[in-house]
């Protein structure tokens, strides 16, 4: 029969050889727990560098979206206002032609009424067309503009400057400094140099 102390003996022999056999792990529980969790924040991390990247990008995309929505709508509305100016110019037009027909005619009594209406068209019309931010283009007196000045005819001269508008057949305007319609005038051409031998 064994004795206890015999059968706690070979217990720990048991014990060492088993230690002994064991391979030997490079690393603890601890540290392979360290390195697991190190990974799976490092994979975190990048994906939420990945998602603000892709926000960011999502971001811009809606903010040029946005802008070019807007000035879509913005330019529909200036050539909406547009083609309405364009087609009321020649009923100013012939409202100040009427103007000037009646305002160089003998005064009549009679056509009085007529003349008032004439001129309260007119006021009406150029105020319509100023809320859409119409201008009329710089008329006599002013520079030969070519975006702005159609020259219909040149008059040679000495007593006006070169290029200077003298006469203005057909108004010119601009709505929101973009040429509507250009103003057909008569321009000052210095006279052409005669040779002595004429």
């Amino acid at each position: 029969m064994e004795r206890p102390e015999d059968i706690e003996n070979q217990a720990e022999d048991s014990r060492d050889e088993d230690a002994r056999e064991a391979p030997q792990e490079d690393s603890s529980p601890d540290e392979t727990a360290e390195s697991i969790y190190e990974e799976a924040l490092e994979d975190l991390a990048r994906q939420r560098d990945e998602y603000y990247d892709l926000l960011l990008r999502k971001q811009a995309e809606f903010d040029n979206y946005r802008k070019r929505t807007e000035k879509n709508r913005f330019e529909a509305r200036l050539q909406g206002q547009s083609d309405l100016a364009l087609e009321l110019l020649p009923i100013l037009d012939a409202c100040a032609k009427g103007l000037e027909v009646m305002s160089a005619a003998d005064p009549d009594p009679a056509l009085g009424p007529y003349l008032e209406g004439y001129r309260l068209l007119a006021e009406r019309m150029k105020a319509l067309l100023e809320k859409f931010q119409v201008t009329t283009a710089p008329g006599v007196g002013s520079q030969f503009d070519p975006r702005v000045h159609e020259a219909v005819l040149r008059e040679f001269t000495r007593e006006h400057e070169e290029g200077t508008v003298l006469e203005e057949y057909r108004p010119g305007y601009l709505i929101r400094d973009k040429l509507l319609r250009a103003a057909q005038v008569k321009v000052a051409m210095p006279p052409p140099e005669e040779s002595p031998g004429q």
